[in-house]
């Protein structure tokens, strides 16, 4: 990687902000705190700490990140198009997440909690890449972050209350989940892409 890349990036990261890096670290503190001194049978509470921390704040985190810019004019004369600044800067908390769900998962594999590895990963994979599709979505279709936060809060209860009581963990929810937060993120992105030729991006923003 160059020496201007390498600070393209750096400047992404600047971009998103503390919150956007700092908070999948934390969620995933949190549940490795409620799962290593919880009961051992595993608590509700304990359990969507583990299972959704982590994705709910990546993807918070994500809706912050593609939340009105405020410098929108500056971006249509750039050469690099708006919707890959976004996803550039997706990059990061993305990144910090997998390296969270990574510790919390080696971090739980050391305590005697049963744990299959495997499964926990490929849910929390699924699982983060669907609440943070559905986050960017929502955002970039409301032109706010609070839907993002609202959309992720439904899906979350409905995983928690419907999903986990008819599907097996793992690979039978991990998969469908990344399928779809794949789409929507594409769509989301194509929206921007659209917006910022039409130039309803600059409208919004003067309007906003």
């Amino acid at each position: 990687m160059t020496a201007g890349a390498w600070r393209a990036w750096l400047h992404e990261a600047r971009r998103c902000g503390p919150g956007a890096l700092v908070l999948p670290l934390l969620a995933a503190l949190a549940a490795w705190v409620a799962t290593s001194t919880g009961p051992g049978g595993g608590a509700l509470l304990a359990r969507a700490l583990l299972t959704m921390a982590v994705p709910a704040t990546t993807a918070l985190a994500c809706a912050t990140v593609v939340a009105r810019e405020p410098m929108a004019e500056l971006h249509l004369t750039l050469p690099t198009g708006y919707p890959r600044t976004v996803a550039r800067r997706l990059c990061w908390p993305a990144g910090v997440a997998a390296a969270a769900a990574g510790a919390l998962a080696a971090a739980l594999t050391a305590t005697d909690r049963p744990l299959d590895t495997a499964v926990l990963l490929t849910e929390l994979a699924g699982l983060t890449v669907l609440l943070t599709g559905c986050a960017v979505w929502a955002t970039v279709r409301a032109g706010s972050a609070a839907a993002g936060a609202g959309l992720v809060t439904a899906v979350c209860l409905a995983k928690l209350l419907l999903v986990d009581r008819i599907a097996p963990h793992g690979a039978p929810q991990g998969l469908p989940a990344s399928m779809t937060g794949i789409a929507l993120t594409a769509v989301a992105l194509q929206a921007l892409g659209d917006a910022e030729r039409s130039g309803v991006l600059t409208r919004d923003h003067q309007e906003g």
